[in-house]
């Protein structure tokens, strides 16, 4: 098994290989696989490969498991309550499994003694039992790439965190997240108006390690004193499986030009049609019915963010300036801006909401130019516009009266 995996393929140029004399017989892999199609694939994965062809051990932990079946996911994915665990499974058919949905996987030996190699090996079993292997999954501080960093962790004595603590990189959850989903624009731009101002904040190598990509690179730099000497932690790396349709996006792209497109364009349509519903009463129910429908859909957003702020377990939607822009009070001003149409005395209300909304959204585009230091661009892109329009008609409308 451990020859398919390893014997056929190639090194790599980098690739650094101990003397058999040195090894122990205990063998540790951190296996990590690259990108897939579905959003939950797009943070690569990784597990722990222990392998010993002579005591007979092939056990590679997965500390990824769900079940969309399970009893009450989507209301625990709601909450944050997410209820992951950890699955062993032989080696060879873990690696096929995720080769065959065309997803890289690479293979490193970590540099660990007997004894660490075996301490790693009995805290895995002992977390895969029955009474131990469920937890509650986060997405950035406890999944299933951080339970592997901890385990090498604890196997090289704080070595891995000692290295990584304090070392800060330029990235943040937000710009790892946005990267990974390049090619999925609704998720993308989900999670940029989803995530709050504690997701900005720059990271450590340490705290990057939730990217299973991230920690096979750190792992590669870290060295480790073994019998007396400062050694690289990773001895051998071979790339099993190359992918041949999902390429890992290495820089930050900046999302702000589609969105700022589409707003400028929304907020044209609603001025001309908001002008000429002035005289036209089937134009005016055009206007009233897109203002209505925008209004309701951030609206919506807006309160789905308020929820989870206030009462979940999403720490990373909390402090969301975004709130500003995808306000709840919105989804009062959609059934106002309906009801104007009919009854003259609710088209002051709605114009004095929609001056709210509106400048609440100019609110965030001055804390944005004072130093704001959410990155919600798009999301200001997009709505800023929209919101002045809403206003600008409905303000129009109330004086008109």
């Amino acid at each position: 098994m451990l020859g398919a995996a390893l014997g056929a393929q190639t090194p790599r140029a980098d690739s650094r290989v101990t003397s058999q004399e040195s090894r122990p017989s205990l063998a540790v892999y951190l296996i990590t696989v690259g990108e897939g199609s579905a959003v939950w694939e797009k943070f690569g994965h990784n597990s722990l490969w222990f392998v010993d062809s002579v005591a007979g051990v092939d056990e590679a932990y997965n500390w990824g498991t769900f079940d969309f079946k399970s009893p009450g996911f989507a209301w625990r994915f709601v909450t944050g309550e997410t209820r992951y665990w950890v699955e062993r499974y032989p080696g060879q058919p873990l690696i096929d499994f995720f080769a065959n949905f065309d997803r890289t996987v690479e293979l490193q030996r970590l540099n660990l003694t007997e004894a660490q190699a075996h301490k790693a090996l009995a805290f895995a079993r002992i977390n895969a039992l029955e009474a131990n292997k469920y937890y509650r999954y986060d997405y950035f501080r406890d999944n299933c790439s951080t339970r592997v960093r901890d385990v090498i962790d604890m196997a090289t004595d704080g070595a891995l965190k000692s290295a990584t603590s304090t070392a800060m990189t330029p990235r943040s959850y937000r710009s790892e997240s946005v990267r990974l989903v390049d090619d999925l624009g609704f998720a993308q731009y989900g999670l940029t108006a989803a995530l709050g101002r504690p997701a900005d904040a720059p990271i450590s190598l340490w705290e990057s390690a939730f990217v299973p990509m991230r920690l096979r690179d750190i792992v590669r730099d870290v060295r480790v004193t073994v019998n007396g000497q400062s050694q690289p932690l990773v001895t051998e790396e071979r790339v099993v499986y190359t992918t041949k349709g999902h390429e890992e996006r290495a820089d930050v792209p900046a999302i702000w030009l589609i969105p700022l497109i589409i707003g400028l364009a929304l907020a044209i349509d609603l001025v001309g049609l908001g002008i000429l519903g002035e005289r036209h009463r089937g134009v005016d129910t055009a206007f009233r019915v897109e203002a209505a429908v925008f209004s309701a859909i951030t609206g919506l957003a807006g309160a789905a963010i308020l929820f989870a702020w206030l009462f979940t377990r999403h720490d990373f939607w909390a402090s969301n300036e975004n709130l500003l822009l995808l306000n709840p009070l919105s989804l009062w001003l959609a059934p106002l801006a309906i009801q104007s149409m009919r009854h003259a005395r609710w088209a002051r209300p709605a114009a004095i909401t929609a001056v709210l909304v509106t400048l609440c959204a100019a609110g965030a585009l001055i804390l944005k130019g004072i130093g704001g230091n959410q990155e919600n661009v798009a999301v200001l892109a997009l709505a800023v516009p929209a919101h002045f329009a809403v206003a600008f008609g409905l303000w129009r409308r109330a004086v008109n009266q």
